[in-house]
C-alpha cells in the first residue's frame, strides 16, 4: 500500500512522555516511554542512540519511517518488509542527515520535546513533513532520541513553484521541425502568470499552442530568426521585441532565450519604464534651453549636441562631428580636467562660434556611460546671460516683488547713506513710517488679490506726492517707509500723504477707503544710526496708531521713556513670576436664593515691590503681547484648580482663559492634565472667555471650545451684552452660564433701560437652560433688583472683594460651622 500523507499527532507521544518523567527528573527514561507498547506510533518512529551530545547510530526504526528514509515518499511501500536493522546516522542522504541531526542535537540541548521540518526531493517533486524528536535516559549510557514522523505530509512539484514565483515572464517551448530538419515553429509547452499577462492570454490558453498563433510579432524574421539562432548554435541570446499590450499601447520587453537540445526557455522583462526614461532623457537633453554636447572623455570628440549649442556655436551637426572639444578654443588648453560624478563648474574659458566671434563660458561636466564608453556631459553657461541673471537676483535682494519698491535692507543702506552725508555736509533727513490702517478689512473681505491691487496703488499715490531723490520703500506687509533728504516741514508732507491716502480707490470695480498713521523721526535729532532711526520712527507710529490713526506723530524722549518704563515693566513681570511672586486671590459668589456660597473666581494679582499691587488692566495686556500669558496661565489654572480640590464638593473655582491662550492649540490638553493631577472634577471648574476669543478665528476656536466641553468643564461667557454678537454666540456655542456686564448692574437703580436690559438677559438665560451670574454688585439696591429679576448667582465688593487664599479657607470655615447646627435640628 503507498505511503499516507499524514503522520501521527504529536499529542499523545508528548503526553506520554511527559507523564513518564519522575519527580526530580527533567526528562524520563528509555523504558519507561518506549518500552511497553507504542501502539501505531510504533510505524512512524525510530530510535536513535547518540554519542556526545550528537546523533550516531539509528537503533531500531518503524516501516513507516523506514520509508521516508530510503525510498521516495511518494512511491507505493509494502508492509512485508521487515524493520532495518541499526544503521550509521553518517550513511543517511544528506537531505535526511541534516535535519535528523538537527532535531536530536535540539532536544538533547534544551531537555524537552523538539520539532523540525524535513524536506525531500525526488524527481522534482518536494515532500514535506517533521520529525518530532523526544529525548531519553538510559542507565550509564549516553542519552537516546525517539523519533517520530508527526504532522501533514505535504507534496508540491517544484518546478512549478520556481516557475511561478517571478513576476517576470516564462515560456518553455519544444521546437517543431518540418520534414527536412528546418525548425519550421516552437510549441508552448509551459507558461507562468507572468507570460500570460504580459500575452494578454491564460495559461491555458497559451499550454500546447504553436508561436506563430500566439503571437505574430514573436513570429516575425527577426525575433524568430533569433530563436532559431538559439537552437542551432546551442547557446544564449538577448534580444528586445514590442508587443500590443492589452490596453492598446506596445510593451517594450527583453527577451533571454537559451536551449537544452531542442528544448527552449524564454524569460520576458518589461523594459517599457527604462525606454521611457531614456526618452525622457533625451527629451531633455534635445530640448533644452542649454547648450549641451556629450563628449568621449579620451578623445574629446563629440559624440551628441543639443539644438540650442548648434544655435549658439553656430556649427552644423557634422561640423562638430569632426571636431574635439579644443576646437572651440582660441587657445588649445589640452584635455579636459577629471571631474567627479557631480555637476560642478570648470574655469571660465574663451570659446570660438563659427562666425569667429568670441564668448566667456563657464562649463558644468559630468561623467556617466555612454553606449558603453565613458563620456563626459557638459552643460554651457554665456556669460552675459549669467551676468543678466546675477542682476535679476541682487535687484530681488533688494526690491520689493509686488510693488517694485526698495526693500527693508536697501532702505538700511540708503539711510547709511544719508546719515554719513549728514556728517559731512550737515544736511538734516526726515524718517517717515507708513501704516495703512482698514488693510487687513480689504484682505478678509475683498481677498489677497485685492489687496495687493492696493498695495500697487498706494505706492503710486505715495509716489505722486514727492519729489526726485525721495526715497519710498516697503517695508513689509502694509508698512512703508519714506526718506527725505530736502528742506521740508514734516506735518506739512504728513498731512500731504494722509489727504493723499483718504481718498477713495478704485478696486475690483469696487469703492475702497482706508487710512494711513505716519510716525517721523529726524536726523540726526532722533538719532544718528540706522537702527535707532528706524526704532524711534516705528515708536513714534505707535504713538499715532494710539491717537485714532490718520495722523502723524513725530517722535518725542517721553515716547522712548514710555518704551522704557514699559520694557522695565516687562523684565519685573517676567522675574516675578520666575521667583513665584504672583499672586491668587479669590472673589466669592453666592447663590441669589440661599446667600450661601457657590463658589470662588480666582483673579490674577502682582504685588510689585516698588509700585505696590499693578492693576491687571496694564500687566494681562503684557503678558499676552510677549507670550507669557500661556506660563502664567498654565500656573493660574493649576493653582486654582489644586486649592479647589480641598474645597467641599459644593464649590466651584472659576478661571479666565485669555483669547491668546486659545492660540495654542493644545489649550484643551493642558486643562485635562492639570485636572487629572490636582485631582479636582472636571464638573467643579468653570472657564470663563470673553466673546474676543469667537471673533477671532471663529472656526478654530469654537472647536477648542467644544474640546474643553467634552472634559467635563463648565464654560461662562464673560462681560455679557457689551460686545457685537452677544446673542449670536449663544447660537454657536452651548454656553453653562452667562455672566452679566457690571457696566449694566452699575446703573440698575438710576437707568431704567439698564435695568431692562438686565431682566432680558436673566429671561434669556432661563429660556435657554442657561445660568445667569451678576458681577459689580456694590450696594443693597443693587442686589434687591436682581433678585427680582430672577438673577441665578452675584458676584461683587458687597458680598466679598477679591481675597487671599487664607482668608478663603477661613471663609469656607465659618460658612460650614454656621450650617453645622442647622442640620442638627433637622
Amino acid at each position: 500500500m503507498p505511503i499516507e500523507n499524514t503522520g501521527v499527532s504529536s499529542t499523545p507521544l508528548i503526553e506520554r512522555w511527559q507523564a513518564a518523567r519522575r519527580p526530580g527528573e527533567d526528562i524520563p527514561s528509555y523504558e519507561a516511554v518506549v518500552l511497553g507498547n507504542l501502539g501505531r506510533h510504533a510505524d512512524y518512529a525510530a530510535l536513535v542512540a547518540t554519542r556526545e551530545g550528537k546523533p550516531d547510530e539509528v537503533l531500531w526504526s518503524g516501516a513507516r519511517f523506514l520509508a521516508w528514509l530510503h525510498r521516495d515518499p511518494g512511491a507505493p511501500y509494502r508492509d512485508e518488509s521487515p524493520a532495518m536493522p541499526r544503521f550509521a546516522v553518517a550513511g543517511l542522504s544528506e537531505d535526511i542527515r541534516q535535519p535528523l541531526c538537527e532535531v536530536v542535537e535540539r532536544a538533547l540541548t534544551l531537555r524537552e520535546p523538539a520539532r523540525t521540518r524535513c524536506d525531500r526531493v525526488h524527481d522534482g517533486i518536494v515532500t514535506s513533513i517533521e520529525f518530532l524528536g523526544l529525548p531519553l535516559t538510559r542507565q550509564a549510557d549516553s542519552p537516546l532520541v525517539l523519533l517520530s514522523l508527526v504532522g501533514t505530509q505535504s507534496r508540491y512539484d517544484l518546478v512549478k513553484a520556481m516557475f511561478g514565483a517571478t513576476d517576470q515572464g516564462m515560456l518553455a517551448l519544444s521546437t517543431i521541425r518540418s520534414g527536412d530538419g528546418w525548425v519550421s515553429d516552437f510549441k508552448i509547452m509551459a507558461a507562468n502568470e507572468g507570460a500570460a499577462r504580459l500575452l494578454g492570454r491564460s495559461i491555458a490558453d497559451l499550454q500546447w499552442q504553436r508561436l506563430t498563433r500566439v503571437s505574430a510579432r514573436l513570429s516575425q524574421d527577426d525575433a524568430f530568426g533569433r530563436l532559431i539562432g538559439v537552437i542551432a548554435s546551442e547557446g544564449r541570446d538577448v534580444f528586445e521585441v514590442s508587443l500590443p499590450g492589452a490596453d492598446g499601447r506596445d510593451l517594450h520587453l527583453k527577451i533571454e532565450a537559451g536551449c537544452i537540445g531542442d528544448l527552449l526557455a524564454l524569460t520576458f522583462v518589461d523594459v517599457g519604464d527604462l525606454k521611457a526614461r531614456e526618452a525622457s532623457a533625451r527629451l531633455l537633453f534635445e530640448n533644452n534651453p542649454l547648450p549641451m554636447w556629450l563628449t568621449d572623455r579620451h578623445t574629446h570628440r563629440f559624440l551628441a549636441v543639443n539644438d540650442a549649442a548648434l544655435a549658439h556655436y553656430g556649427h552644423s551637426l557634422e561640423r562638430f562631428y569632426s571636431m574635439t572639444l579644443t576646437d572651440l578654443e582660441p587657445v588649445a588648453t589640452g584635455a579636459s580636467p577629471v571631474v567627479d560624478e557631480l555637476y560642478g563648474p570648470d574655469a571660465p574659458r574663451t570659446h570660438l562660434r563659427a562666425d569667429g566671434s568670441r564668448i566667456e563660458v563657464t562649463l558644468y561636466d559630468r561623467i556617466l556611460d555612454f553606449h558603453g564608453r565613458s563620456a563626459m556631459l557638459t552643460a554651457v553657461i554665456d556669460v552675459t546671460e549669467r551676468r543678466r541673471a546675477e542682476a535679476r537676483i541682487a535687484h530681488m535682494a533688494h526690491y520689493d516683488a509686488l510693488t517694485d519698491l526698495p526693500n527693508r535692507v536697501l532702505f538700511r543702506a540708503r539711510l547709511g547713506e544719508a546719515i554719513a552725508r549728514q556728517e559731512r555736509t550737515g544736511t538734516g533727513a526726515l524718517v517717515l513710517f507708513l501704516d495703512l490702517d482698514h488693510f487687513k478689512t480689504v484682505n478678509d473681505t475683498l481677498g489677497h488679490s485685492a489687496g495687493d491691487e492696493l498695495l500697487c496703488g498706494v505706492t503710486k499715490r505715495l509716489a505722486a506726492c514727492l519729489e526726485r531723490g525721495d526715497l519710498i520703500a516697503r517695508m513689509g506687509g502694509d508698512e512703508f517707509a519714506i526718506l527725505v533728504q530736502r528742506a521740508v516741514s514734516a506735518r506739512s508732507l504728513s498731512a500731504h500723504l494722509i489727504e493723499a491716502m483718504s481718498r477713495p480707490f478704485a478696486i475690483q470695480g469696487q469703492e475702497v477707503r482706508v487710512g494711513v498713521s505716519i510716525g517721523v523721526a529726524r536726523l540726526p535729532e532722533d538719532g544718528t544710526d540706522p537702527d535707532r532711526l528706524l526704532r524711534n520712527a516705528d515708536l513714534a507710529l505707535y504713538g499715532a496708531k494710539g491717537a485714532g490713526r490718520n495722523t502723524h506723530h513725530c517722535f518725542t524722549l517721553a515716547m522712548e521713556a514710555e518704551v522704557q518704563a514699559r520694557r522695565a515693566l516687562e523684565q519685573d513681570l517676567r522675574a516675578a513670576f520666575a521667583a513665584g511672586d504672583l499672586e491668587l486671590h479669590y472673589q466669592p459668589v453666592l447663590l441669589v436664593g440661599s446667600g450661601r456660597l457657590a463658589g470662588f473666581e480666582a483673579l490674577l494679582r502682582w504685588r510689585h515691590p516698588e509700585r505696590g499691587f499693578i492693576s491687571p488692566a496694564e500687566f494681562v495686556p503684557m503678558a499676552e503681547e510677549t507670550g507669557l500669558i500661556d506660563p502664567i496661565g498654565e500656573w493660574v489654572l493649576r493653582t486654582a484648580c489644586a486649592e479647589a480640590a480641598s474645597w467641599p464638593r459644593s464649590l466651584r473655582v472659576a478661571v479666565n482663559l485669555s483669547p491668546v491662550q486659545f492660540r495654542n492649540r493644545t489649550l484643551a490638553e493642558t486643562v485635562g492634565r492639570v485636572l487629572a493631577e490636582t485631582g479636582l472634577a472636571p464638573d467643579r471648574l468653570e472657564l470663563e472667555i470673553t466673546e474676543t476669543v469667537l471673533l477671532a478665528e471663529n472656526a478654530a476656536n469654537l472647536a477648542a471650545l467644544h474640546r474643553l466641553r467634552s472634559l467635563g468643564t463648565r464654560i461662562a461667557m464673560d462681560d455679557f451684552g457689551t460686545g457685537y454678537s452677544s446673542l449670536g454666540y449663544l447660537r454657536s456655542f452651548p454656553f453653562d452660564r452667562i455672566k452679566i456686564d457690571r457696566s449694566f448692574v452699575s446703573e440698575m437703580e438710576t437707568e431704567t433701560q439698564a435695568a431692562a436690559i438686565v431682566r432680558a438677559i436673566v429671561d434669556l438665560g432661563a429660556s435657554l437652560g442657561i445660568l445667569t451670574t451678576a458681577e459689580g454688585i456694590e450696594t443693597e439696591g443693587q442686589f434687591q433688583h436682581l433678585r427680582a429679576a430672577g438673577c441665578d448667582e452675584v458676584q461683587g465688593f458687597l458680598f466679598g472683594r477679591p481675597m487671599p487664599v487664607e482668608r478663603v479657607r477661613r471663609l469656607i470655615a465659618e460658612e460650614a460651622a454656621e450650617a453645622a447646627p442647622a442640620r442638627r435640628a433637622v
